[in-house]
């Protein structure tokens, strides 16, 4: 799981599997639930929290820094999501928690953006913990999700049309 930093034999990079990511924005849709993220920040026992829970509940040593970068990395999709879906000939279907596109604007997009494809026509995994936990981040009144609009208990077990939020 952790593997030495190149050129620091002493630090250790986390390794993020995709339930670990899952139980993590599980936890800290808790934490903003909880009020623990007052002005888009989260109190720094909620990052001391989650690295506890994923190390117990996955045995691993996940330290409070590893969620503080796994979460950069999630912010990163997440911006990426919130510019797709503000691209004209863009939509958004909100029963599969998908971007859809015209094909024209599909096509035209994909020719300029070729990297962007794992966004487009797939389910976004965990989409409303996203929105809970990184949503004020790009606050727009499309993207308003209270606790009362989720179900944090839904889970997709159809992997080949999820977008991974793991970067590699």
């Amino acid at each position: 799981m952790e593997q030495p930093i190149e050129g620091n034999s002493s630090k250790k990079q986390h390794r993020w599997t995709m339930p670990m990511s899952r139980r993590l924005l599980e936890i800290l849709a808790e934490e903003v639930k909880k009020g623990n993220r007052p002005n888009n920040t989260f109190k720094t026992f909620s990052f001391t929290l989650a690295a506890k829970r994923i190390s117990e509940e996955f045995g691993v040593k996940c330290l409070p820094d590893h969620v503080d970068n796994h979460l950069k990395t999630l912010r990163n999709s997440w911006t990426m999501i919130y510019k797709l879906r503000g691209n004209s000939g863009f939509g958004w279907d909100e029963n599969l928690k998908m971007i859809t596109a015209s094909p024209k604007a599909y096509t035209a997009y994909l020719l300029a953006h070729p990297t962007h494809d794992k966004y487009l026509k797939k389910k976004i995994d965990m989409y409303d913990e996203i929105a809970i936990v990184l949503g004020k981040d790009m606050a727009r009144g499309d993207f308003a999700k209270s606790f009362v609009d989720i179900d944090l208990q839904s889970h997709t077990k159809d992997e080949d049309k999820i977008i991974d939020f793991e970067v590699g």
